[in-house]
């Protein structure tokens, strides 16, 4: 996707783009990276950011008016991410606010909708995702959270997640939890998606000491005996394996939009400083050393716009995208990362300067080659799934 002018990343992928483009830019003269730099640097929520979400409509996109929305498509939701992120302005918790949204209008009851979903569209509310364990990692069938249903017809929630995001600045969680036990022979079932107040009794938090100059806080979370109603159920019990699908897959195209508008960001920044960084008269930017991986991240980033610009149309359809989210994670990540590396090879030893802002974007790189799913468990997937290769995992 070349867009309006020669990689502008512009041209996108519903008849809504245009007025995503305005939102964008309203939001752009408004708030600048210099400040998501210093909310970084704190690990605190950018909440003017936030707010400007609110207020031009945005968290409201990909939202059906009838909940409170602007209606509107995942497709309108990437293209946004990945436009603000081209500024730099990126908004760590939006993710799990946006996955969770979905499951929910997949999924939940007429009365779930009416009460969780337009409260994320105003920015009132807004969801974190509980789903990683330190125990299980990668192998979600394996996490050892426990909510187990008691004669009343509440559940009884026992156990601990890591990594979640802005937990205790969320109103409500999704939490992934075992219903029944682990079954080598069924592993899929016995996973449920519940909705939890994060303040409820039970529930208690540490915050984690991360070093990614991102601005967000994570924490470990711990549930003991924690009470929930019948009506926090999100679909079936047991059978929660593809509503979880449903926050995951999405979860993997916005995060994965994301990458590429940093991976711009970071390479704009680069090509600038090398058309003027030069120590033997001639700028750097002049040295095929530096030019060529410069121009490979480029292409790397346009080409997978394609790919997500194909993987969000089809999601639209309502069909399932698991293979094409899986590549946009593998080939997202992989040209954040090439355009991060490049960046700090040109910065040299200014780029760990932090005035220069280099340094947060390649940390993020390396971290999204690992998150929100590691790319070899990635790469077996699409092994499997595309070319019908033996599961290996």
């Amino acid at each position: 996707m070349a867009g309006e002018t020669e990689g502008s990343g512009k041209e996108h992928m519903s008849d809504n783009s245009e007025a995503i483009r305005q939102i964008c830019d309203s939001i752009a003269k408004r708030v600048d990276r210099a400040y998501v730099a210093e909310c970084s640097r704190r690990a605190e929520l950018p909440v003017k950011l936030w707010d400007l979400f609110a207020e031009t409509g945005l968290l409201a996109m990909g939202l059906p008016e009838e909940y409170g929305g602007l209606g509107g498509s995942l497709s309108d939701l990437v293209l946004a991410m990945d436009l603000l992120c081209q500024e730099g302005l990126f908004l760590p918790v939006a993710v799990p606010n946006f996955m969770s949204r979905e499951p929910l209008l997949r999924h939940g009851t007429e009365a779930q909708k009416r009460r969780f979903l337009p409260p994320t569209a105003t920015g009132e509310e807004f969801f974190s995702f509980g789903i990683t364990e330190a125990g299980s990692g990668t192998n979600t069938f394996k996490i050892r959270t426990t909510a187990i249903r008691q004669p009343d017809g509440t559940f009884l929630v026992n156990g601990e997640k890591t990594y979640q995001t802005a937990f205790v600045e969320s109103a409500h969680c999704m939490l992934v939890a075992r219903t029944s036990p682990y079954d080598d022979q069924n592993r899929k079932q016995g996973i449920s998606l519940f909705i939890v107040d994060t303040k409820l009794p039970g529930i208690s938090t540490t915050q984690m000491q991360i070093g990614s100059l991102i601005p967000e806080k994570n924490y470990q979370v711990y549930y003991d005996n924690v009470v929930l109603q019948p009506d926090a159920l999100v679909g079936e019990e047991g059978r929660g394996i593809n509503v979880l699908f449903d926050s995951l897959n999405p979860e993997r195209l916005i995060v994965g939009a994301m990458s590429l508008g940093q991976a711009d960001h970071i390479l704009k920044r680069a090509a600038e400083y090398a058309k003027v960084r030069a120590p033997f008269d001639t700028p750097i930017g002049a040295y095929q050393s530096i030019q060529h991986p410069m121009a490979r991240a480029k292409a790397q980033i346009e080409a997978c716009r394609l790919m997500v610009k194909v993987a969000a149309e089809k999601h639209d359809r309502g069909e399932n995208v698991g293979l094409e989210a899986n590549m946009v994670k593998l080939l997202s990540s992989e040209a954040y990362k090439a355009a991060a590396d490049i960046a700090m090879t040109t910065f040299g030893g200014a780029g760990v300067d932090l005035t220069q802002d280099i340094l947060p974007f390649y940390i993020g790189a390396q971290n999204r080659i690992v998150a929100p799913v590691n790319n070899q468990i990635v790469l077996s997937f699409i092994a499997e799934k595309a070319l019908g290769l033996p599961k290996s995992y």
